[in-house]
């Protein structure tokens, strides 16, 4: 009883996030709901698991990487980053300049970080959505430290020039 209890809270806390970093890894809102309902699923399957050594959003953002690497594995024949399925707003600002201008932002980033390889993109986003340490980042990935040190290192270089070449235009 007390699992179900504490289970509704926390996904609603961080559900917004989750879908969020699944739909910036998949670039399709279908695949990231059915990929998020996947992670909802292995969440409550393994909730009576989860150590408390761990940092809850860790191990939630580790089921969703792991489910969204699965899912995209599977879905190799297609074009992952699809930039013709834009993501959706989750929220919606009251002054309508605002709102062009944070659209306009967010897709200048969106499509910038759909410039950066596979794993650059990986670490980017599981650090900025997923707010692991970069420890946990290796674990996750089975990369070495240094390695994920050195993806999120060309992973901001190369937005900075990308994002900085977009501005002068």
């Amino acid at each position: 009883m007390g699992e179900s209890a504490a289970f509704g809270p926390l996904i609603k806390l961080y559900k917004n996030r989750l879908f969020s970093y699944l739909l910036k890894i998949s670039r399709d809102k279908n695949l990231a709901d059915d990929m998020l309902q996947e992670t909802l699923i292995k969440v409550w399957d393994g909730f009576s698991n989860y150590s408390e050594q761990n940092r809850f959003s860790s191990w939630l953002f580790s089921i969703a990487h792991n489910t969204a690497m699965d899912s995209l594995r599977k879905n190799t024949r297609r074009n992952i980053f699809d930039t013709s399925s834009e993501p959706d707003t989750l929220s919606s600002p009251v002054n309508p300049y605002m709102d062009l201008v944070g659209k306009e932002t967010s897709q200048r980033i969106s499509n910038a970080v759909d410039q950066l390889s596979l794993k650059q993109k990986e670490v980017f986003l599981l650090r900025v959505h997923g707010e692991m340490t970069f420890k946990e980042i290796s674990k996750l990935t089975g990369e070495p430290l240094n390695t994920v040190l050195s993806h999120m290192h060309y992973s901001v270089k190369k937005l900075r020039k990308i994002l900085r070449y977009v501005n002068a235009e």
